[in-house]
């Protein structure tokens, strides 16, 4: 058999590439991330430039960059997991979403040292109330709607529910200053953007939403460290021994700014982003493909019998005529 042309493997080869691009770009945009650990994150003014040691900070100088590794490690984990065709089964699926809540707690609980204080009021109390009891009754609406017929409805599950936990939280906590790590915070967080991914029909799409809403906090994660990591860089300059021997020196903040490496690791998280919108929504058109042909395959099945009872019943009467 001859070997195939060469131009039909260019074409096949690109078709493959078009197809699965959605893939490529999952798995290209951690990486771009994680590669940014050599990169500048943080520089000083040109003007400041070998008067003030260092002017500048990499990635691998500085704890910023163990959080950007670590940062795309998790998102490439969890986008070839969802990339998996696979991860369009319910159980799958579900354990992918598992994977992004724990995984983010775990994030929020090595890299963010810094703890929160909220001042609890009545305006925050109905917040956090809302926020509660939607997703409280959006998951038993979706859980427990099909099989108890209080559940179907939103609406006096979401009243119910805003009810208690409005008055469970003006009696404990309204008035009060919480400190707390950072880490709870975003278990709760996610969790409750969990929630909702699951129990958002289909089920089976819970992975590709949460892989979009993980590429989200990804992207504010990256946006929010600008000013720590020029921080980062004042506070190496004031550290280090400059020239005479003097210590204590830097620049002031306004004279630092963000670096390639910054910008680079925004761009990694835009490109996740986009493969892992358009992955939703081609399993999205999958799935409702699938379901329109299985409603078809149902009615064709009902009209089937109700032909072949109608059919008996006709020759049934026909022989007792006879």
């Amino acid at each position: 058999m001859p070997d195939e042309p060469e131009s039909d493997r260019v074409a096949a080869d690109g078709g493959t590439v078009k197809k699965n691009w959605t893939k490529i770009a999952i798995a290209i945009g951690p990486m771009v991330i994680i590669a940014t650990v050599v990169w500048e994150y943080a520089r000083t003014n040109p003007s400041y430039n070998f008067l003030i040691e260092p002017w500048s900070l990499r990635g691998y100088q500085t704890g910023h960059g163990a959080a950007f590794v670590a940062l795309g490690i998790i998102l490439l984990i969890g986008g070839l997991a969802t990339s998996w065709e696979r991860s369009l089964t319910n159980s799958w699926s579900m354990i992918v979403a598992t994977y992004f809540v724990l995984a983010g707690a775990a994030y929020a609980f090595v890299f963010a040292g810094r703890d929160l204080k909220f001042d609890v009021t009545t305006v925050m109390n109905v917040l956090l109330s809302t926020i509660l009891a939607a997703a409280l009754a959006m998951a038993l609406r979706s859980l427990l709607g099909e099989r108890v017929r209080f559940f179907s409805r939103a609406l006096p599950i979401f009243i119910l529910a805003f009810a208690a936990f409005a008055g469970l939280i003006h009696v404990t906590l309204v008035g009060n200053v919480i400190t707390t790590p950072v880490w709870p915070v975003i278990l709760l967080i996610s969790i409750l953007v969990g929630g909702l991914s699951i129990t958002i029909k289909p089920v089976n799409m819970a992975a590709n939403r949460m892989l979009m809403f993980a590429s989200v906090g990804a992207w504010g994660v990256i946006l929010l460290s600008a000013g720590a990591i020029r921080q980062s860089l004042i506070d190496t300059q004031a550290e280090t021994e400059q020239l005479g021997g003097l210590t204590g020196l830097s620049v002031q903040y306004k004279d630092t700014q963000a670096a390639a490496g910054w910008w680079l690791a925004g761009f990694g998280v835009t490109i996740l982003f986009v493969g892992a919108v358009g992955l939703w929504a081609k399993r999205r058109d999958i799935v409702s493909a699938i379901a329109r042909a299985r409603k078809q395959r149902e009615a064709a099945e009902i009209s089937t019998k109700e032909i072949a009872d109608a059919a008996e019943a006709y020759a049934a009467e026909k022989a007792a005529q006879a």
